[in-house]
């Protein structure tokens, strides 16, 4: 009778569209999510009915994302919405490399995946650099499968990168060690078994009930194998997403092959059209004109009057002009000087922001900087943002950021390089830039799932072109550009080369 309770009392304020896309018995269910139109509070919804369902089944109700940061979200939705009995064991809100992860477990427990040393439990880590010493090289030691038999290869990559050695990896391996490609690689690959298949097949049907999958279209070969797995496995399967919105394909995401899981599993779709972004009809008119593949051309704008200036790469913001403070270089903080760069303007970006750099996390990965570490960072870095705001050569802010790093982590820098140069001197143009506020900057693919009143959006001569012929969701660069035109609440503009800030 308590689930019955909770289940009326958190429809409330729901729309139709929402109360039937999360209460449908369908078992094999396509959630179609248009922006703004709450795929969260609808997957929480969901979550929350089937988990209470049945009182008799144990067996868990699981939710997946593909980022730390989306599956915390859902998490607090279901806890708000249903409360902590929601979450109780086993059922759970994880990430996809989380359930990967305990796939390949189950794998060892069954003896199906022999690990070095016979290890039947793992640490699964980001990368190797959080605990390996890496070296400049284009060797790389690649953690894959001999017949049941986890082992190690070394291949040569075409690119120099920071990589650990063979001898660490396997020594790492023995202590029960591997990173969530490595845990991934091996899934894969043990997949290409059909007894396999059989195993966990098996597994899924004695231990869940329900999967709930959100962003299906930013799903890869191995994740979409997965889902397909569940459905085989008798689970209840939810998919949310937008075809729309598909961003990831340099990640390995396959939103093509979406449509052909839908139909060959059977699901039936819902959708979510109605959105709760829009503030004016200027804006509720390009969002419907987009997805229409309709042409648009957009009002012209100034990035005084915006809260937030949007492009498809790093580069465009960055040359945009000094009132925009971009969050990121570029994509990658690999590179121990890439990532001290990105820490500085992690400081900035604090200091003007309240926020950290969209790589800060990863940049201290790369440099091995723990907590305390950074603690006593901080007003280092403070003090050398204070030199750059002032006329101190840059040739020597770089030699006491270096320097810096050097003396808190025992990090040697490799030869610094133009670039990191360039990187102080785009700070600098920022810290002296004229009175007016600094605009922060962001990638589509950063601004994703996020909304602001006032967007500006920086277009180069083709995207403008592809603008006014109108949009096709099977292109990636056309999605980029959809998601970055729908995340304002009353007005996107465009802000060209050579606009007046």
């Amino acid at each position: 009778m308590a689930a019955a309770v909770n289940a009326t009392d958190t429809t409330e304020g729901l729309t139709r569209e929402q109360i039937i896309a999360a209460g449908t018995p369908l078992r094999r269910l396509y959630i179609e999510a248009a922006p703004g139109s709450g795929k969260t509070t609808v997957a929480a919804q969901r979550f929350g009915i089937q988990r209470f369902r049945s009182a008799d089944d144990q067996r868990a109700v699981i939710a997946v994302s593909f980022t730390r940061s989306a599956t915390a979200e859902l998490r607090d939705r279901v806890l708000s919405q249903w409360g902590p009995v929601a979450l109780a064991w086993p059922h759970r809100i994880v990430t996809l490399d989380t359930l990967v992860c305990e796939l390949l477990t189950h794998l060892l427990h069954t003896g199906h995946v022999q690990w070095p040393g016979g290890r039947r439990e793992l640490t699964v880590i980001d990368h190797w650099r959080v605990c390996l010493d890496t070296s400049w090289t284009r060797r790389e030691p690649v953690v894959t499968l001999d017949g049941h038999q986890v082992v190690t290869r070394t291949t040569t990559r075409p690119r120099h990168e920071g990589r650990p050695t063979t001898a660490a990896v396997n020594q790492a391996l023995a202590e029960g060690l591997c990173t969530h490609q490595d845990a991934r690689h091996l899934l894969g690959t043990a997949l290409t078994d059909p007894n396999i298949h059989d195993v966990l097949r098996s597994y899924l049907t004695s231990t869940a009930r329900a999967l709930i999958v959100d962003e299906i279209f930013d799903a890869n070969a191995l994740d979409l194998t997965l889902v397909r797995l569940a459905a085989s496995a008798k689970l209840d399967v939810t998919v949310v997403g937008d075809p729309w919105q598909a961003l990831y394909g340099f990640r390995g995401a396959q939103p093509d092959q979406v449509p052909a899981l839908i139909t060959q599993a059977g699901f039936i779709q819902r959708d979510l059209r109605t959105s709760f972004r829009w503030k004016s009809t200027g804006q509720q008119l390009l969002a419907d004109q987009l997805r229409q593949g309709n042409g648009v051309a957009l009002s012209q704008g100034h990035a005084a009057d915006t809260d937030v200036l949007l492009a498809l790469q790093w580069s465009h913001l960055w040359d945009a002009g000094p009132q925009i403070l971009p969050l990121a270089y570029n994509s990658s903080t690999g590179q121990p000087q890439e990532a001290a760069c990105t820490l500085l303007l992690s400081e900035l970006t604090q200091r003007t922001f309240g926020d950290h750099a969209t790589f800060h996390n990863d940049a201290l990965t790369t440099l091995g900087i723990d907590h305390q570490t950074l603690q006593r960072l901080q007003p280092r870095l403070s003090a050398l943002l204070d030199d750059l705001s002032g006329t101190k050569e840059l040739d020597a802010i770089l030699t006491g950021l270096t320097a810096t790093i050097k003396e808190e982590t025992g990090r040697q820098l490799p030869r610094r390089h133009a670039t990191h140069i360039t990187r102080l001197k785009l700070l600098r143009a920022r810290l002296q830039a004229p009175g007016r506020r600094l605009v922060p900057g962001l990638t589509a693919h950063q601004a994703k799932g996020r909304e602001w009143d006032h967007v500006g959006v920086r277009l180069t001569s083709a995207e403008r072109g592809s603008l006014r012929q109108g949009l096709n969701p099977n292109n990636e660069d056309h999605r980029k550009l959809y998601v970055a035109l729908t995340r304002a609440r009353y007005m996107t503009t465009a802000l060209q080369a050579g606009t007046s800030y």
